[in-house]
């Protein structure tokens, strides 16, 4: 192989890892703002990673760690404030309020 066909070779693998991590940084905000999840696809045929990527790549992976365990966080506090609410019982004597103390 002659040495632009290298280069070239090489300047596609980094462009197709940078679109498969610039999808996967987009997910992960996606994630954060509500936005309705899209299954996740592996990339096909992109072989390693690059070396000028890989620092890149181990960021998102923390930060996707990060915020799997906020989304885990938020789902374990949602699940403690539904059971809280359906602890109140349904009938009531009379059209009063009801509070919850969620701190203690």
């Amino acid at each position: 192989m002659s040495p632009d066909a290298e280069m070239d070779e090489l300047r596609e693998d980094v462009l197709g890892w940078s679109d498969a991590l610039d999808r996967m940084e987009q997910e992960l905000h996606g994630a954060l703002a509500a936005v309705d999840p899209v299954p996740w696809r592996p990339p096909i045929g992109l072989g390693p990673i690059p070396p000028e990527l890989q620092e890149r790549a181990a960021r998102l992976l923390e930060a996707q760690l990060h915020t799997m365990r906020y989304l885990e966080d938020v789902r374990q506090t949602t699940a403690r404030h539904l059971a809280a609410v359906r602890a109140v019982p349904r009938a009531e004597a009379g059209p009063h309020p009801v509070y919850f103390d969620l701190i203690g």
